[in-house]
């Protein structure tokens, strides 16, 4: 005769166990991807000509922007370390990093324009000059003698 008891608490542990393996196989394998992925904008961003480029009074308008809708996430000084940036899944970009900065203004317009996760899409806020005013701005921060 055989021992169904035995067999069944068997099958249970085996199956929790296999249960625990795939969940924490889909957390490390899930996040790993989720860090490893790079936000990258098409190819056709880097053409697009900033039209505000070293145009001090589009600065100046950038980073009274930033400072309303910009800082809480990306800090003060664009170091993504605003006080939001805690509660969020991923880590705003530091804008003073050589990441950023050696992207082209094109690239960072379309990111403002068209957000991604928790970063929020501005192309229906804001007019295509505050967009530019922002890349202006980040190109500030990015530039420690250029800082107020």
């Amino acid at each position: 005769m055989i021992d169904r008891t035995n067999s069944t608490k068997f099958i249970t542990q085996r199956s929790i166990a296999a249960g625990i393996i795939l969940v924490g196989f889909f957390v490390l394998t899930g996040s790993q991807v989720y860090q490893d992925t790079r936000w990258v904008a098409p190819p056709e961003a880097d053409s697009y000509e900033n039209p505000l480029r070293d145009n001090t009074k589009a600065t100046e308008k950038g980073a009274k922007i930033y400072m309303k809708l910009c800082w809480t996430c990306h800090g003060k000084a664009g170091n993504g370390d605003g006080p939001a940036a805690v509660a969020l899944q991923v880590t705003p970009s530091d804008y003073t990093a050589e990441e950023v900065q050696s992207q082209s203004d094109g690239a960072l317009y379309w990111k403002i324009s068209t957000g991604r996760g928790e970063m929020v899409a501005y192309q229906s806020s804001l007019t295509d000059d505050q967009r530019w005013m922002l890349v202006n701005y980040i190109r500030k921060l990015g530039d420690p003698e250029n800082m107020p």
